[in-house]
């Protein structure tokens, strides 16, 4: 299969007339147009003022949160959350040269434990799956040269166990007394994605064991119950949801796809096909879970094709088929 022949001009067509961040990353993402072209120029500045945008960043506190100080250790998807808005606004595009962000940053990273890693509840105790999603989103807010950043992530990859996966319980850890139980599916699919933004890691034996984790985990699917809550390939993994938060088929192809390493294997899996099984006749994906406290966004509704989600899905399946 050609990846051309998915984006076809009437699909274009619909991508370029919906919300800046579709348009902006449909031109740089699929299309491969340059940051400086005036296109990708003008949808990125529209994206800061969009309405959606606007409302919130009208709840960004002074001190660089949403919600409530601790809400940065708050695992469940709240909209009003610094844990997830600060995930969706770099997958938009935002980076710290908007002071907004910067100070979003400086305020998650004044969270960051002695470790290296960052904490949920409690938070004085950093997880893998936690610290990872923060991790990825610094890092392509623009930070990934923070030496606070690289910290996090030499805690992170030390937390590789010896099945190649991650998982945030303790006891799991190398010399631990679980140190032989299955990884967290969940945890590692997050590393992985964190991994993904650092150049310097994404060959390393590290990733590729990651890699390795994670296909076993596919191979698997039905056999083994993996570690976390959220871990098992059954029913509802190959529903379409975003934010990524959750282990669904959009987050584990995204983070995959962005490895060397993976695509020949992506190529001859059947998780492409069953990913592109799920578009209507004009090529477009609807979201299949949601969180309905992002109702605001097309992705926060299951009634109709999504762009943002249609541009995600496209963007994996070019990643691995180009």
């Amino acid at each position: 299969m050609s990846w051309k022949t998915l984006l076809t001009e009437d699909l274009k067509e619909w991508l370029l007339v919906g919300e800046p961040w579709v348009v902006y990353r449909t031109l740089t993402d699929l299309i491969d147009m340059d940051e400086t072209d005036k296109a990708v120029v003008t949808a990125k500045m529209a994206i800061s003022e969009h309405s959606a945008i606007k409302k919130i960043f009208k709840g960004l506190n002074k001190d660089g949160y949403w919600g409530k100080p601790k809400d940065i250790h708050t695992w469940w998807p709240k909209k009003d959350t610094t844990f997830w808005i600060l995930p969706m606004l770099a997958d938009f595009g935002f980076t710290v040269d908007d002071k907004r962000i910067a100070r979003a940053c400086e305020y998650v990273f004044s969270t960051q434990l002695q470790s290296g890693g960052f904490g949920w509840d409690p938070p004085t105790k950093p997880s893998d799956c936690h610290s990872a999603i923060i991790i990825e989103s610094l890092a392509k807010l623009g930070l990934l040269q923070d030496s606070r950043l690289q910290r996090a992530y030499e805690w992170l990859i030390r937390r590789q166990r010896l099945d190649g996966g991650f998982w945030c319980k303790d006891t799991g850890q190398i010399g631990g007394s679980r140190e032989k139980e299955p990884s967290c599916a969940m945890a590692t699919m997050f590393v992985l994605g964190a991994i993904a933004q650092n150049p310097k890691l994404q060959n390393s034996e590290i990733a590729k064991k990651g890699v390795d984790f994670l296909f076993e985990c596919w191979k698997n699917r039905g056999k083994i119950k993996y570690a976390g809550h959220d871990s098992q390939i059954e029913t509802g993994w190959e529903k379409l949801k975003y934010p990524f938060t959750d282990y669904k088929i959009l987050k584990f192809l995204d983070a995959l796809s962005q490895f060397e390493y993976a695509k020949r294997r992506l190529r001859e899996s059947e998780m492409v096909n069953l990913l592109l099984s799920k578009r209507n006749e004009n090529g477009r994906f609807t979201p299949e879970s949601i969180h309905k406290v992002w109702s605001d966004f097309d992705f926060g509704q299951k009634e109709k094709p999504s762009r943002w989600v249609t541009l995600l899905a496209l963007r994996v399946v070019k990643r691995i088929l180009f």
